[in-house]
């Protein structure tokens, strides 16, 4: 039987998904220890991190996506396989160092710092991956192959979640074990994608080389600062509907990550076990990803990137609308003279339920967000530069990744619920932007 569905793909395409469905199985469990605000949960309940240390857990999974244009870079010109190896083998073994973490306070910042090395590899993994998808799976079929592949990543990553909260509430000392054994899952994964091949990378870097239209740019000159900007600004002032497409992203992507750190600061206090934190902030919105993925794969290649975050922004912006009304009902404002009873009583259940159900939007929003994070710098791409688009794309997500967070918790600070209010806005006016990108896409949505 069919199991994987590859009967529906290009007949050369179907090796290569075979492999990379089975390699992102073990990957997506050590993903999804890796990735999201799993690990500033960690951070607030098993080390008593503060708010500050908090935010930085939460802005780290974005802020080292200020290496992807540097990842770009050295991926240009390169062989793909041999630099995913070196990026995820990386991530794996800054993940295993957690054993040997203390559980204290200054444990936590160890943890935080580990946690970032092991994003920053994780960053050129999907700098990489985007090459590999653009070699091997045509454009047509490329929106739900990426669909497929990254449910299967979701799911693993929903079942490790689910496991790791448990055993959290049962002794929150078991990181120490937990993240080894999700480090030796992802060298698993590594193993397994050995197998997969670049169809017509060899060719293709030959063409390159005798034509000079890539230049391998040494290490040496790559992480120079001076270099890395002006070779971003000058990608960006060559392709200016580009760079009005990243300018719009980074209100949508604002305005999701203002809020994270104050999600896990007001769930944090509200619930003292780690399975209900850990289900209300990251397994039910990767559920709503899981579910939705194939139906957003489907309309991204029927309708194009910028039209397809039109309809993914309007998802965040209601499930803002619902975080709001939910920290609101949480707060002081939400009480009344004898506002202890009341609250324990009606508002934090019902301000769960409502993060519940923003879960679900939020989940809607990522699901398509995800497809459109990962596919949407082809649209305005060359084969040629595929690589440097998404580094520019990636390093700018982490700018806002590197500010959003910790604005979002000084906003609360000083706001309270409204940055809830704040961050709407902001969605709302990204959705606009994207709204008026599409009505200049070329109709059949091909990149420039």
């Amino acid at each position: 039987m069919d199991y994987l569905d590859a009967r529906g793909l290009p007949f050369l395409c179907r090796r290569n998904y075979y492999y990379e469905f089975k390699h992102l199985i073990p990957w997506g469990v050590f993903a999804g220890m890796i990735e999201g605000n799993a690990a500033a949960i960690v951070v607030q309940k098993t080390f008593g991190g503060s708010p500050l240390l908090v935010a930085t857990a939460s802005a780290t999974p974005i802020g080292v996506l200020l290496f992807s244009y540097l990842w770009g870079l050295l991926c240009a010109g390169r062989r793909k396989l041999p630099l995913t190896t070196a990026f995820g083998s990386g991530a794996a073994l800054c993940a295993a160092t957690v054993c040997l973490t203390p559980r204290t306070h200054a444990g936590a910042l160890i943890f935080v710092i580990q946690m970032a090395c092991a994003q920053a590899f994780l960053a050129g993994v999907v700098t990489v991956r985007s090459s590999l998808w653009k070699h091997n799976y045509p454009p047509e079929v490329r929106g739900k192959v990426a669909a497929r592949l990254q449910a299967v990543r979701l799911l693993m990553g929903i079942c490790v979640l689910s496991v790791a909260s448990l055993v959290f509430d049962h002794d929150p000392s078991s990181y120490r074990y937990v993240y080894p054994i999700a480090a030796a899952s992802g060298l698993v994964a590594i193993l397994i994608l050995q197998r997969v091949r670049v169809r017509h990378e060899s060719s293709e870097l030959r063409a390159l080389a005798c034509g000079g239209r890539v230049e391998r740019v040494s290490i040496r000159r790559s992480v120079s600062p001076v270099f890395l900007v002006r070779g971003m600004v000058g990608i960006l002032m060559m392709d200016r509907r580009y760079a009005r497409y990243l300018a719009t992203q980074m209100l949508l992507g604002t305005s999701v990550q203002l809020v994270m750190p104050v999600l896990v600061i007001v769930v944090g206090a509200a619930v003292d076990r780690y399975v209900v934190a850990i289900y209300v902030i990251e397994v039910i919105p990767k559920l709503l990803m899981f579910s939705s993925l194939r139906r957003w794969g489907r309309l991204f290649d029927r309708v194009g990137v910028n039209r397809f975050r039109v309809y993914t922004g309007c998802c965040a912006a209601a499930g803002l609308l619902l975080g709001l009304a939910a920290t609101y009902a949480i707060s002081d404002h939400g009480g009344s003279a004898d506002g202890d009873s009341w609250v324990v009583r009606f508002a934090v259940p019902g301000a769960l339920v409502l993060f519940a159900l923003r879960g679900v939007l939020h989940g809607l929003h990522q699901g398509g967000g995800t497809l459109a994070w990962n596919l949407g710098h082809l649209h305005y791409a060359t084969r040629e530069n595929a690589e440097l688009y998404m580094g520019v794309h990636q390093t700018l997500t982490g700018v806002r990744g590197l500010i959003a967070p910790f604005l979002g918790v000084i906003l609360w600070h000083y706001l309270g619920w409204g940055v809830w209010g704040i961050a709407f806005f902001l969605c709302v006016a990204g959705v606009i932007g994207f709204h008026r990108l599409a009505k200049g896409d070329a109709p059949d949505h091909r990149p420039v």
